[in-house]
């Protein structure tokens, strides 16, 4: 009974170091009633232009600076998301391999053939339906011709180019660069062609950004995306598209926690 008792205390002192490992190393970043707010909720979320969520690092800076056209976007919005990496080992099929290394992440957001059959939630339609009914890299960005998930070595300045079947916006070709750093790794994901909804333009080509910033806080992860688009203001499709736009942050984010 003894010996259990102490097996019990010092798991939860082990508990009580990590916690505090992580809202110390994570109170560096960003303000630390936002860092308390995101570990009991598990993220934040607002439509903005004035980006206040980003932990306070290179690579998350720049991910609310991606935006390039002179026309500004008529939907900005940004996620922060808290992930133990106790949460990635238990959502995992191999629990006992599981690696939830920064260099695991670098691999599994170069995986986009992963990407087929993800999941959302369709606010308009009341029920889940697939994002990407196909997905994969193609060797460059006027072929269609598929290749496998680039994902050996380090991602950092790494560019590739993919196709992915939307369920709101079809077959399109996509940018995709990355960076990586000693704590962190990077995704920012540009519509190459336009994207049509209903049979209309509804997003020129480079005129939707989603960024993907994921930061190693040692027992955790922030996770932090932004998603920006200027899209055609047809009344009758406007709300959906703005809906669309939402709905796919929050499925890359669910999937993602599902790939270690």
């Amino acid at each position: 009974m003894i010996k259990t008792k102490k097996l019990c205390i010092l798991g939860m002192m082990t508990l009580m170091f990590s916690t505090g490992f992580a809202q110390e190393v994570g109170a560096d970043m960003i303000a630390p009633e936002l860092l308390s707010e995101i570990m009991a909720k598990g993220m934040v979320h607002q439509e903005t232009m004035d980006f206040s969520f980003y932990p306070k690092t290179a690579l998350a800076e720049k991910a609310t600076t991606t935006w390039e056209q002179e026309e500004e976007p008529n939907y900005s919005a940004e996620n922060l998301y808290y992930l133990k990496k106790d949460t990635l080992i238990a959502n995992s099929a191999n629990k006992e391999t599981a690696d939830t290394s920064l260099d695991t992440v670098a691999k599994v957001i170069r995986s986009i053939s992963k990407m087929k059959g993800m999941q959302y939630y369709s606010n308009g339609d009341k029920k889940w339906e697939t994002l990407y009914h196909s997905a994969y890299m193609i060797e460059n960005e006027k072929s269609k011709k598929q290749i496998a998930d680039q994902t050996e070595g380090n991602a950092d300045g790494k560019t590739y180019f993919c196709l992915l079947d939307d369920n709101s916006f079809g077959d399109g070709i996509y940018q995709l660069d990355y960076q990586q750093t000693e704590n962190e790794v990077s995704l920012c994901l540009t519509n190459v062609e336009s994207l049509k909804m209903a049979m209309f333009k509804g997003v020129k080509p480079r005129y939707m950004k989603i960024n993907l910033v994921v930061t190693d806080i040692g027992d955790a992860y922030l996770v932090y995306m932004v998603v920006q688009a200027r899209y055609a203001k047809i009344s009758f499709l406007e709300s959906r598209i703005r809906r669309s736009l939402g709905a796919r942050v929050d499925a890359i984010y669910n999937w993602f926690k599902f790939q270690f």
